[in-house]
């Protein structure tokens, strides 16, 4: 018959394995741990067209916490002036502190520090501020260009770009939108996308035309003048014309060189950032990265990753 010592021990040891099943269970759920430190569940941008050097942008995030969470931080390429946010908590809204610094690369960083999201606790980020960049002389026309990549899943993806009265939307517009609505004082476009995995990126192209000014009603005098101004400028008109064509073959010369060309010669003298690239050709980051990945898909250049960007070069 065993020692009762050594019936003791067994007792002792199942206890402890007991123990040890007990608190597996309790914290099994817990067992490989969220990989993020919050969920979004929805990532929202809207874009305001003021003007091609004012644009309103604002961006609501939709987060559930699965820690202590007291900062969000936002990355864009183009510039943020006076920003400002708030938390919504669900039955509070709070200011959140604001900060812009330029990091690698010349990105600004948008830091917002607020009060504490708590584990399970889901709520509501606006940020808003002033912008420019984003609209570029295409031809005769402006074009609308915007680039987004996310680094962790969203729920679901929204963004809206509206227009304002005076201006029509032109070709190319990348991706089709979701929905078009046109009223008397506005043009709106509306994308969204669901069930977004880290490393998803999307490019959005609207070209549209300048603003179109509304002509008054003419005055009953100015038919009085229409003759003698006619007079005026007919015997000027074939000089005008000549002036006219000799100005058209400069602009066209100029223009001659695609932006590939371009980049072509840049890249015979050497490698370059692609973050010096939109500054040497004039262009927003956003188009030169569209440009660079359709040269790199034709086999005329490479990509490598250097820090925050691209070191660009000629393939042989």
């Amino acid at each position: 018959m065993p020692a009762p010592k050594n019936q003791k021990s067994l007792g002792r040891k199942s206890a402890v394995i007991g123990l040890f099943l007990i608190l597996t269970l309790l914290f099994l759920p817990l067992v490989g741990a969220q990989e993020y430190d919050y969920e979004i569940n929805a990532y929202a941008v809207y874009f305001e067209v003021v003007s091609p050097d004012n644009i309103k942008e604002t961006i609501e995030i939709d987060v559930t916490s699965y820690t202590n969470l007291t900062q969000y931080v936002i990355y864009t390429d183009y510039p943020v002036e006076n920003a400002s946010a708030v938390l919504d908590l669900g039955n509070t809204v709070e200011r959140i502190n604001v900060t812009v610094r330029q990091v690698l690369g010349g990105t600004n960083a948008v830091y917002m520090t607020f009060p504490t999201i708590k584990p399970g606790q889901s709520a509501r980020i606006n940020l808003a501020f002033t912008t420019r960049g984003m609209i570029s002389e295409n031809g005769e026309k402006q074009q609308f260009t915007y680039y987004v990549k996310f680094s962790q899943p969203v729920g679901v993806f929204h963004m809206q770009l509206l227009v304002p009265k005076g201006y029509a939307i032109l070709s190319p517009i990348i991706p089709s939108p979701d929905r078009v609505e046109s009223s008397t004082d506005r043009l709106l476009l509306e994308w969204k996308r669901s069930n977004i995995r880290p490393g998803d990126e999307f490019y959005f192209i609207v070209g549209f035309s300048g603003e179109i000014a509304v002509p008054k009603p003419p005055s009953p005098w100015l038919y009085v003048g229409v003759f003698i101004i006619g007079l005026l400028i007919g015997g000027g008109s074939v000089y005008g014309y000549i002036l006219y064509r000799e100005r058209k073959r400069e602009e066209e010369f100029t223009h001659l060189r695609s932006d590939e060309e371009k980049i072509l010669a840049m890249l015979r003298e050497g490698s370059v950032l692609q973050s010096e690239l939109a500054e040497k050709l004039g262009v927003s980051k956003a188009k030169v990265s569209i440009i660079l990945r359709e040269m790199e898909e034709k086999g005329l250049i490479t990509r490598v990753k250097e820090g925050r960007t691209y070191r660009v070069f000629l393939r042989e």
